[in-house]
């Protein structure tokens, strides 16, 4: 698939850029030009404390507040318009958050080496899981706003983890926008709930990122078997920072999945 062949065939349609953790609207700079040189329309919210955002992360103490800019953008938005939700990493707890709340504004919900949770897990527990496989984080930090006797309010990777196990395939010009932009994470420990009847309505798509070293391919290909989605598609020389590594191969894909699923 070429994007000059899309621009000649494609459907146009509004995506929705869900960003993953420590990142903002912002990340997503190379695979929204290339959509909009093909006509699509393009939103890059910032999630509560992320991007230009200005919540304090440690404050934030729940996933509906973590996840109140993306409420606000589809409670303002017609129910006739459709998006199509795209959310990378910790964004899967964004998608499967508004899946289970407007399913009738949501076209389909693609899960970019992103979190696919069950209903009633928290980011904690899939962090865990993460940590177990891969092992630490380096030298990324975990903030304890109420004491170290609590668990952790917040997150931020650190430098040398980036570049040997999140964005080890991405230009070094993205390793030092990420390290000028990178914000602290917020750990909420309420869970994420859904149900068959919304958040199961709702087209979902996977995209396996072949090399990250963060979330692992038997990782996602996990989460796939145990929340199975209609689509898997493959990017091949992707590290977890796919939006940075391979932009041209993501935007190729989600343009094929707004043929299909508009």
């Amino acid at each position: 698939m070429s994007m000059e062949a899309n621009e000649v065939k494609g459907r146009t349609c509004h995506f929705v850029m869900v960003h993953g953790a420590t990142l903002g609207g912002w990340c997503w700079y190379k695979v929204v030009d290339l959509l909009l040189k093909v006509g699509h329309t393009v939103s890059s919210i910032d999630m509560a404390s992320g991007g230009i955002d200005p919540t304090n992360a440690d404050q934030v103490s729940s996933l509906q507040q973590y996840n109140q800019p993306l409420t606000d953008f589809f409670t303002a938005r017609p129910s006739q318009d459709k998006v199509i939700m795209v959310g990378h990493s910790a964004g899967g707890f964004n998608l499967s958050f508004t899946m289970e709340r407007f399913p009738d504004k949501i076209a389909a919900a693609v899960f970019v080496t992103a979190f696919m949770p069950l209903s009633g897990t928290t980011l904690s527990d899939m962090i865990s899981e993460v940590s177990s496989i891969v092992g630490n984080f380096g030298d990324s930090t975990f903030y304890y706003e109420n004491g170290k006797e609590n668990t952790a309010t917040s997150f931020r990777f650190g430098s040398q983890f980036t570049r040997h196990s999140l964005s080890q395939n991405s230009p070094s010009w993205d390793l030092m926008l990420l390290d000028s932009l990178e914000k602290k994470f917020p750990l909420c420990e309420e869970p994420v709930l859904y149900t068959a009847k919304n958040y199961g309505s709702v087209r979902r798509i996977y995209v396996v990122a072949k090399e990250d070293k963060l979330f692992v391919e038997a990782f996602q290909r996990k989460m796939s078997v145990e929340n199975p989605p209609q689509m898997v598609y493959e990017i091949e020389g992707s590290d977890h920072t796919v939006v940075f590594s391979k932009p041209l191969r993501l935007a190729e894909v989600l343009i094929g999945i707004a043929n299909i699923c508009l």
